[in-house]
């Protein structure tokens, strides 16, 4: 039986308004053009670092969330209804996503991350340099190559897989393709910013990969509704809402572009291939999602013992061995053209000698100023522990979900149905056991892994409470810290700028559960007890 929606539309068109509006203010005070001017630009920086710009940056986040949330609420289904809800709200929740990010577009990517400058310098190299960004550095190129200022990660190789590296070069030739047939290809100008041409290029870069990130988020939300709608129709609005009107996925996608958005549209595809009971493409898909990032890795664990669950040892094993040897070939084929495997110990090497935003930096931090540490004992501790915590969590979780735990504590058979949902929901949980113990490096944009999950689970309470709150904490932390970094001295305690971004991350969803805790006690402790 399908649920009634309560959904006003109306309403949540004025919902879809209201957040179009904050989103042109964002525009407004963030223009993409003037912004390149400075190449270590941020958000404190294109305004005046004030605490009254600061307030109004997070208020524009607190009203998008707030909006979010009565969207969700707009959409979701009456109690003990019988009809089939109507699907009209599904254009409107896809033409308000289109124009959200459309408007993102314009504004200045460099206070969200400068991830995206990154992006486009080694999709060059690649196209215009024949260099490998999985074993070349970008220092390597002297600082009058276009657009090497805006570079984050100068010392570095990638951290990707070939599945982006081959994706970016396609965008970046792409690029060069179109700037030639419209005339704006022009190697003798001066590189951004000292020349409006330069500059024009850079734009067209920015919105290139942009785009592709947008599409993907599209793709991704087709296949979200096809999971949802495949068991219960009447929830696909509500689902599409979570995953597109989320300002955690608008902010990441159409104005950081960020490569998340091809790694979750090869995971979801995997695990709708999963759901129509081809468990062979379904794991080949998320092998291929961690040639984008090795993240995908946390969910093979939790898709590998349900497949154990629902087909049983031998057919698994069957299963795990076809896969492994594909996954074998794929890998090497698609690693070939940049250096084969050879390039991941250095790329992994390099990538764990930073903590950033997570508890595990204030823990080194403590470790070497308060209790006297070494800074390499502090860092491997710091670095290793959660790792180990991640990969507990990650076979863990599902090892007790999929009824692979002592007989006396386990469940009655699943119905498919049922199996599905425990697949997302261990998915959805070994997710946020990485977010919250096992990532010595967050940044704001990794909860979307744990929101392509949750949204196949539309109604639960992690997708309706607890993320729309991580997100406003992830998104306040960025911004936030980037203005209280502006003030701080430059000889200040690392420790503080971590200590400030973890308390702003999940001090939202942590008040938001102590106060839900304590009105829960309160109606518990002062409900009326009917007369006799």
């Amino acid at each position: 039986m399908e649920p009634v929606s309560r959904q006003k539309p109306g309403w949540l068109a004025a919902t879809a308004a209201a957040s179009l509006g904050l989103y042109l203010c964002l525009a407004v005070r963030y223009p993409l053009g003037p912004s390149l001017e400075d190449p270590r630009a941020s958000w404190a920086s294109q305004v005046d670092p004030t605490w009254q710009n600061a307030a109004l940056h997070l208020v524009i986040y607190l009203g998008l969330t707030a909006l979010y949330l009565a969207a969700l609420r707009l959409l979701a289904p009456a109690q003990g209804g019988s009809e089939t809800p109507a699907r009209r709200p599904v254009p409107l929740i896809v033409i308000a996503w289109l124009a959200c990010s459309g408007v993102l577009l314009f504004v200045a990517p460099a206070g969200e991350s400068h991830d995206i400058f990154d992006y486009l310098f080694r999709g060059r190299m690649m196209v215009e340099y024949q260099s490998n960004p999985l074993a070349e550095i970008p220092d390597s190129f002297s600082l009058s190559t276009p657009y090497s200022r805006y570079l984050a990660w100068r010392k570095h190789v990638d951290t990707y897989g070939p599945i982006w590296e081959a994706s970016s070069a396609a965008v970046a030739k792409g690029v060069h393709l179109l700037a030639a047939r419209l005339g704006w290809w022009d190697e003798s100008a001066a590189v951004c910013p000292k020349s409006p041409e330069s500059c024009r290029l850079l734009i067209v870069y920015i919105t290139s990969y942009r785009l592709l990130a947008i599409s993907l988020t599209g793709l991704a939300a087709w296949l979200v509704a096809s999971i949802v709608g495949r068991r219960r129709t009447g929830l696909v609005p509500l689902a599409l809402a979570a995953w597109l009107w989320n300002p955690l996925t608008l902010m990441a996608t159409a104005l950081g572009g960020h490569n998340d958005a091809i790694m979750l549209a090869l995971a979801l595809l995997g695990w709708w291939l999963l759901q129509r009971q081809r468990p062979l493409w379904g794991v080949l898909a998320l092998i291929l999602a961690a040639h984008v990032k090795l993240t995908a890795l946390i969910w093979l664990p939790a898709c590998a013992l349900w497949i154990v669950w629902r087909y049983g040892w031998r057919q698994a094993l069957k299963i795990g061995v076809a896969s492994a040897a594909c996954a074998l070939a794929l890998s090497w084929l698609l690693y070939a053209p940049f250096g084969g495997w050879q390039t991941l110990p250095r790329m992994l090497q390099e990538r764990s000698t930073f903590l950033a935003n997570s508890p595990w930096e204030i823990l080194q931090e403590l470790l070497k100023e308060t209790w006297g540490w070494q800074y390499w004992d502090a860092h491997r501790l710091a670095t290793n522990l959660p790792n180990w915590l991640s990969l507990a969590g990650a076979l863990l979780i599902p090892l007790w979900m999929f009824n692979f735990r002592p007989r006396r504590w386990r469940s009655a058979p699943a119905t498919l149905e049922e199996a599905e949902h425990s697949l997302w929901r261990a998915l959805a949980a070994v997710s946020m056991l990485c977010l919250l113990a096992g990532t010595f490096w967050f940044q704001h944009w990794y909860v979307l892994w744990a929101l392509a999950p949750a949204v196949l689970l539309p109604e639960g309470q992690l997708t309706r409470a607890v993320l729309p709150w991580l997100a406003l904490g992830a998104l306040a932390s960025n911004a936030a810290v980037s203005f209280y970094l502006s003030t701080l001295p430059k000889d200040a305690p690392d420790i503080w700028g971590a200590t400030v971004s973890v308390a702003i991350t999940w001090g939202p969803v942590a008040l938001v559960a102590t106060l839900r805790a304590l009105a829960g006690r309160w109606r518990k402790r002062y409900r009326l007890v009917p007369a006799i």
